[in-house]
């Protein structure tokens, strides 16, 4: 699944150009982010959403100034709300995804509608299922998930994660601050798609924060986010400082890796 999540990275830069150059560098990041998180090595709800948002990005980044977009977002948000039922609180992005439609220039009232109504479909199937078979009540605690916060993120998870977290944020940090920086250097369309993976990503860096029982379930997510922004930066700059960082990453994975095992 992974292999397929790395795959669709390169095809998802080929179709949409968000990496000028060697489109296939942020694979290697991400198998790289993918090996040395051993916890993540299975089928759960995790990687199947990641795919899920991969899928969508790739529609309704297809929706960018197209006169027609009710179709494309109907499907995207359709697969999205399969992604809400592995992971519910992913709810909370939905207004980004609508937000970057309309920066798109692909959301309209018809559209709007459409996205609505795909991502009704697989909640309303499973809603029906769930009540048909008694077992309502079990529909009603997933639906209420997404308001129900945890503990704090020092209480609730092991010091691997936090430690995985933090070298993976100030990652981002540098990544999203050198796409900023060097905004006006990139293509309209391009930087369009560049801001709204750093928008989904804090948001979801936040999610974990807020509900960090759901940690696992939204790593990948940001690992797919994360791959992207890095390629973007380290293949657009040849200086002395991005190579001792790319070094330091790749040095700082080591340490990560051992400590997952151990703890």
């Amino acid at each position: 699944m992974y292999a397929l999540i790395g795959y669709l990275l390169v095809v998802l830069n080929k179709s949409f150009a968000i990496i000028r150059l060697r489109a296939t560098f942020q694979t290697v990041i991400f198998m790289i982010l993918i090996g040395v998180s051993p916890k993540i090595h299975a089928i759960y709800e995790g990687n199947i959403v990641a795919l899920c948002f991969l899928a969508s990005l790739f529609l309704y980044f297809s929706s960018f100034q197209l006169e027609r977009t009710s179709g494309l977002l109907f499907h995207a948000f359709m697969i999205w709300g399969v992604a809400c039922l592995l992971v519910p609180i992913l709810v909370w992005l939905i207004p980004l995804i609508w937000y970057a439609c309309f920066k798109f220039r692909g959301l309209n009232i018809k559209s709007f509608i459409a996205s609505i109504f795909g991502w009704s479909i697989p909640i309303g199937a499973y809603a029906t299922y769930m009540f048909l078979t008694n077992q309502w009540d079990s529909f009603l605690v997933l639906a209420a998930k997404p308001i129900t916060l945890g503990n704090t993120i020092l209480e609730s998870i092991q010091p691997s994660s936090i430690v995985t977290l933090g070298c993976l944020f100030v990652v981002f940090l540098i990544s999203a601050t050198h796409t900023l920086s060097n905004a006006l250097d990139e293509k309209v369309q391009a930087r369009y798609y560049l801001f709204h993976i750093i928008n989904i990503t804090l948001a979801t860096f936040v999610l974990m924060f807020l509900f960090p029982f759901e940690v696992r379930q939204l790593l990948p997510i940001v690992l797919v986010c994360l791959c992207i922004l890095y390629g973007h930066y380290a293949t657009l700059t040849d200086s002395k400082w991005s190579n001792i960082i790319f070094i330091l990453v790749l040095l700082c994975s080591i340490p990560v890796f051992l400590i997952h095992l151990l703890y």
